[in-house]
């Protein structure tokens, strides 16, 4: 008994006929048509099995048949074989994939993974897997990363791929916002986020910021609408990490005040954090604060320099105190760049050393922290510069210009360290063998972020506590402020946090070398733009931060940071609230 495959169930007229037979009852239509009897159907218990040994007895019997000689079964091979030859087609590469693939694969390869580096799109990966979510998602994924290589390679053709993919992408969308319950689903709002990023791979001019903005406020309009469940889930929270610095970005940048709801959400987003993880949350609050006064500069809420130089000076306090707490793992490590003869064996780091973190969510933080303070304290010397014009015999002159000229060391040490960070985004062949210590390894034991730049001048572990416990207790907004005691309290506070810009020298033997990956320069390219708009920026840093952005464009396919390359070099100001009259005030060093 030998199984024999499924055969058809039709009648024996619609098999013979190979007809499609409808198998009725008792007549199929096809011999109904015919005008002609239904031979019927077969048992179906004799459908699959046979009896079939006579069979194999019979052709076990037959005698083997001789194998051909001579010419004849020579010109037969010959004939076989040369027939062989001229029917086979040459092996060529014939592997097609489909370029929405192409697109989704480059997104993963370097956004979601992000190689030795890391990514920032991790939360991508489970919602892509779920099988449940709309086909929204992969579009919009297959939208950017076509983008992108379209850039990298100069193809019109698969730029054109990409808007037709983001055109779907936001019909899709679109839809999906209308939907209360969709318009709540981490695929829809992860959509959104790489809607937002089609329009940095793609700008050509200098609207791009306000087109990603409008992208900026639809993200945070959905944001606040899903309240705060979304956070409870770990793709959730990815996605408001994400968006948070973006959207605080363009706030910044619009001088628009924080909503509560967002102020709420960052507040409720501690709690789910891992606590190694929380000085994320608490460093957003503060620029959230350094967001609404920028708003309350704009408005006319605060016109005061004394005022101004008050609040500054307590919003770096705050954002200081965090930092200098900041855990183990959070740190950073300084690498100083060999040299012969006296030079830097390589042109690709601005300076003699550059900086090593353990991922690029530690250095975006830490950038995000520095591009914060940095514009503090560009409004803290505006400020000053208008006491002193204000009341130039005033008795506190000397303190002022004590008070500025050491806003001004620390604004430059600030830009500095956001172009330490560069090669570590670029992938300029950098090497790590640093162990990143975990909370879990520090337990129990005395423990300092030396790895972060907070160790002594020489590089060795501090042996006593670190200065933060004594940190002067800065005025808070509801007691009033003289200027003098302002910059009594920068004073002490800058001499107690000086070890901030200590350098830490660490030998480093061998590669391997960190890869590039686009998430790098994404992360990368607003804290360069603010450290080159600064006043602190001399000309070679800003051609040398020109060039950098510009590697970013051509080598990752991110049309933003070429954008912004060209702000650049035509001199314009993005951030007005610097300076009254919207030009960037220049802070020499005194």
């Amino acid at each position: 008994m030998v199984y024999c495959g499924k055969p058809s169930p039709a009648c024996g007229r619609c098999r013979t006929r190979r007809l499609k037979c409808d198998q009725g009852s008792p007549s199929c239509t096809q011999c109904m048509r015919a005008q002609v009897v239904c031979p019927g159907y077969r048992d179906p218990l004799n459908w699959n099995f046979r009896d079939q040994s006579e069979d194999v007895i019979r052709k076990s019997q037959q005698p083997t048949r001789k194998k051909r000689t001579g010419a004849t079964s020579t010109s037969s091979i010959s004939n076989t074989s040369t027939s062989s030859v001229q029917n086979v087609t040459p092996l060529r590469n014939s592997l097609v994939y489909p370029v929405q693939e192409l697109g989704k694969a480059h997104i993963f390869v370097n956004y979601v993974t992000g190689g030795p580096c890391g990514g920032h799109m991790s939360y991508l990966l489970p919602l892509v897997k779920d099988t449940r979510n709309s086909p929204v998602l992969t579009t919009a994924l297959a939208a950017v990363g076509l983008a992108a290589l379209s850039n990298i390679r100069l193809s019109p053709r698969m730029m054109l791929q990409a808007r037709k993919e983001y055109t779907t992408a936001l019909s899709q969308t679109n839809y999906a916002l209308r939907d209360p319950v969709l318009s709540k689903r981490d695929d829809t709002l992860a959509a959104v986020v790489l809607l937002g990023m089609f329009e940095v791979m793609t700008c050509s001019d200098d609207s791009f910021i306000d087109r990603w903005i409008q992208h900026m406020d639809g993200a945070r309009n959905l944001i606040e609408h899903r309240g705060s469940e979304q956070l409870t889930r770990q793709e959730g929270l990815g996605l408001f990490t994400n968006l948070r610095a973006q959207i605080s970005i363009g706030q910044i940048y619009q001088e628009k005040y924080s909503s509560l709801a967002m102020t709420q959400l960052t507040e409720d987003a501690r709690q789910y954090r891992d606590p190694d993880d929380q000085m994320i949350d608490d460093i957003s609050r503060v620029v959230t604060q350094l967001t609404n006064f920028c708003a309350a500069l704009k408005d006319g809420s605060v016109t005061q320099p004394s005022e101004v130089i008050r609040r500054t000076l307590n919003l770096d306090a705050e954002l200081m105190s965090i930092l200098l707490t900041a855990p183990p793992s959070w740190g950073y490590k300084t690498v100083k760049v060999p040299l012969v003869d006296g030079e830097p064996v390589t042109r690709t780091v601005w300076g003699d050393s550059y900086h090593v973190y353990r991922n690029l969510s530690v250095s975006s933080v830490w950038n995000n922290a520095r591009s914060a303070r940095l514009m503090m304290h560009e409004m803290l010397l505006d400020a000053v510069k208008l006491l002193e014009n204000s009341s130039p015999g005033s008795s506190s002159l000397h303190q002022q210009q004590i008070t500025a000229s050491q806003s001004r060391q620390i604004a430059h040490q600030l830009v500095d360290d956001i172009c330490a960070s560069v090669p570590f985004h670029l992938g300029m062949g950098m090497e790590d063998t640093y162990d990143w210590p975990s909370s879990s390894q520090s337990t129990g034991s005395e423990s300092y972020p030396v790895a972060s730049g907070l160790g002594n001048s020489d590089g060795s572990f501090p042996t006593t506590p670190l200065p933060w416990a004594s940190m002067p207790a800065f005025p808070s907004a509801e007691r009033s402020s003289s200027s003098e005691t302002d910059a009594a309290h920068l004073g002490t506070f800058l001499s107690n946090t000086n070890m901030m810009n200590s350098e830490t020298r660490y030998a480093s033997p061998l590669p391997p070398s960190f890869e590039v990956s686009g998430a790098g320069g994404v992360a990368l390219v607003w804290p360069l733009l603010i450290a080159a708009n600064s006043g602190f920026a001399s000309p070679p840093l800003r051609k040398w931060i020109i060039g950098c952005l510009e590697k970013i464009g051509h080598s990752m396919g991110i049309n933003q940071a070429l954008a912004m390359a060209q702000l650049l070099r035509d001199g314009m100001d993005s951030r007005a609230w610097i300076s009254p009259d919207g030009s960037p005030s220049q802070h020499t060093t005194s």
